[in-house]
């Protein structure tokens, strides 16, 4: 064996393990703000109940936190859904997976059943590539009612202007997020279940944003909804600033109420 070719041998080692190094590691110089279009250029991906969207260099050697997502009420159409909010969403370093029915898909089509699938089928492009500790749940007015309930499931939870009481003791740490805007659930419904959550949660409330806001890109939630998935599932420290500290930015922001338990 050539000196060349050992040196070669040892190059490609670490670089396996540099790949092998789960993304939930990986941070940005971000200066705290999370535009639009992430650091990852997105892969899409449809069935006829279900949407995909995550990093298109996803990489067989590495794994990545993901996202379950659950529509509001009016469900999922061509020209009325959530789409670029999840692919805002997965640009930040996220496998997103929503589906195409009012709230969360039935049990033919789960997301959580669907995207356990796909990562252990070898023939698939996300193989191996889901980090099965890092798995969160969102959802929007009736989907994040739902989100509540299922929380138990998952390793956090965003609700958005529609929340319920966890039905277990073990809810994932949980996000609330809901406007003194919002005409069809009343913001005073989602404090109530902040109010009544039992482990670790959050709780804000926009100005003046409408029930509808969060459809197409996220409107004003987009932003706060994913520095708090990097702080949560990628230990990203510019995330964790938006929620922690005195000079938290949703603290300090005046367009936004902020409480945590």
């Amino acid at each position: 064996m050539t000196t060349d070719f050992q040196s070669k041998r040892a190059l490609g080692i670490i670089v396996l393990a540099v790949l092998a190094a789960c993304a939930s590691e990986t941070q940005f110089e971000t200066g705290g703000e999370f535009p639009t279009v992430g650091p990852y250029t997105t892969v899409r991906e449809d069935t006829d109940a279900l949407i995909y969207f995550f990093p298109e260099n996803i990489d067989q050697a590495s794994t990545w936190p993901s996202l379950v997502w659950f529509n509001g009420a009016s469900g999922y159409t061509e020209d009325f859904n959530y789409n670029g909010l999840l692919e805002s969403i997965a640009s930040w370093g996220f496998v997103v997976v929503g589906g195409k029915s009012p709230g969360m898909n039935g049990p033919e089509s789960d997301q959580r059943g669907a995207l356990a699938a796909r990562d252990a089928d070898s023939e698939d492009a996300l193989f191996g590539r889901i980090d099965e500790a890092r798995i969160g749940v969102a959802g929007h007015s009736l989907g994040g009612f739902q989100t509540t309930k299922e929380s138990r499931n998952y390793s956090v939870a965003i609700a958005i202007e529609g929340a319920g009481t966890p039905e277990s003791d073990e809810a994932a740490p949980t996000l609330f997020m809901t406007s003194e805007g919002d005409e069809v659930v009343p913001s005073s419904i989602v404090r109530e279940a902040f109010e009544r959550a039992i482990n670790q949660a959050w709780f804000t409330e926009h100005a003046t944003a409408g029930h509808n806001d969060p459809r197409t890109d996220g409107g004003v939630f987009r932003e706060p909804f994913i520095a708090f998935l990097r702080w949560q599932l990628h230990d990203d420290p510019a995330g964790a600033a938006w929620f922690e500290g005195e000079g938290c930015r949703l603290c300090t922001d005046p367009v936004w109420s902020f409480d945590v338990k």
